[in-house]
């Protein structure tokens, strides 16, 4: 859960904003090591497994690739608004702006979203358990974690966000109204400090996974022109998070 409101804190309990030692198991080191989790399941998956195109048919691949891109731009935009939309929110205090009011964790829900795309685009039938069941786990621990350290920290304030029944992944769409309207200002500048080298990543996962495709459909010789078109892609995309990562080096968020 990331911090950060509108509404002016209410005072704190003595002690209320100290972050509390962190409690030791399995829940924490998940957290800690969340980030490589991805790797082991991509080595399985690439070696043991193979993209299926449905019923054998190239034009059904090709819409099931376009609905994974959409996914993943959904969970892109997803978290793109959470930013923007908590721009001119501080970092003390509980966001309840834009998509907030829907959910509870729009950052995560925005993450599960983009990997629930690249798996409908590599599409093998075992794919969708082998990522989507650990991941599942992993944000059900990470956020449940968060949501007690978000108690201890904000007392009240966060007490009473989640008192408006605001649930942790599923949208409430009764709250669409609320969640527009507290949309603006909207932080663009931020939004895209925060979330431009997220959206590199997934791009080029996804041009990876149209070149392994085009290759284990066609041959290495029969596919190199469309490979050589997917590389200049391919290192668009990686010119871009180099730059961003530099500008985030010179110019701190």
């Amino acid at each position: 859960m990331v911090s950060g409101s509108p509404h002016q804190q209410t005072p704190l309990p003595l002690g209320v904003g100290t972050p509390p030692p962190a409690p030791a198991g399995v829940r924490v080191w998940l957290r800690r090591y969340r980030r490589y989790l991805p790797m082991p399941l991509c080595l399985i998956a690439l070696v043991g497994l193979r993209p299926v195109a449905p019923w054998g048919s190239m034009w059904l691949d090709t819409l099931t690739d376009a609905l994974g891109v959409g996914l993943c731009a959904l969970g892109q935009g997803l978290r793109l608004w959470a930013w923007g939309s908590n721009a001119e929110v501080g970092k003390g205090g509980v966001r309840m702006r834009g998509p907030y009011a829907l959910m509870r964790h729009p950052l995560y829900a925005g993450n599960f979203l983009i990997l629930l795309g690249l798996v409908v685009i590599f599409n093998n039938p075992w794919v969708y358990p082998l990522f989507l069941l650990p991941f599942a786990y992993l944000y059900h621990v990470i956020t449940d974690m968060e949501e007690k350290r978000m108690h201890r920290r904000f007392g009240a304030d966060y007490q009473e966000y989640e008192g408006r029944a605001v649930p942790r992944f599923l949208p409430a769409l009764g709250n669409l109204g609320m969640a527009l309207r507290t949309t603006l200002p909207f932080g663009w500048g931020l939004a895209w400090r925060k979330e431009g080298e997220s959206c590199c990543g997934w791009l080029a996962g996804v041009v990876v996974l149209e070149a392994y495709e085009g290759v284990l459909a066609r041959g290495w010789a029969q596919n190199w022109p469309y490979t050589q078109r997917w590389l200049v892609v391919l290192g668009l995309i990686s010119a871009l998070a180099l730059s961003l990562q530099v500008h985030k080096r010179l110019k701190p968020v």
